[in-house]
């Protein structure tokens, strides 16, 4: 069984993260679009271009909040609790 609990709050939080920043991207609000970055963006290349910005920043955290849930890593990385037992054989 895995005992492990950063995995599940890691992607919850990405999940809830996407949840907000596509809200930014279609909601009303102006104090996301003051920071820094997105407020270059959106000077140079328009409020469109900035909520596009914020839009691609939820559908990465939504991948990587479904991938993390889902257990995906990369071949190299394995789980914290089967090192041991890679070692051993």
């Amino acid at each position: 069984m895995n005992n492990r609990y950063d995995e599940p709050l890691v992607g919850s939080l990405a999940l809830i993260f996407s949840v907000v920043t596509i809200a930014i991207a279609v909601g009303p609000w102006e104090s996301p679009y003051r920071l820094a970055s997105i407020s270059a963006i959106q000077a140079r290349f328009g409020k469109f271009a900035a909520r596009a910005i914020w839009g691609l920043i939820a559908i990465a955290s939504l991948t990587s909040g479904l991938a993390i849930l889902g257990g995906l890593r990369p071949s190299y990385a394995t789980p914290a609790g089967r090192t041991e037992e890679i070692r051993h054989n």
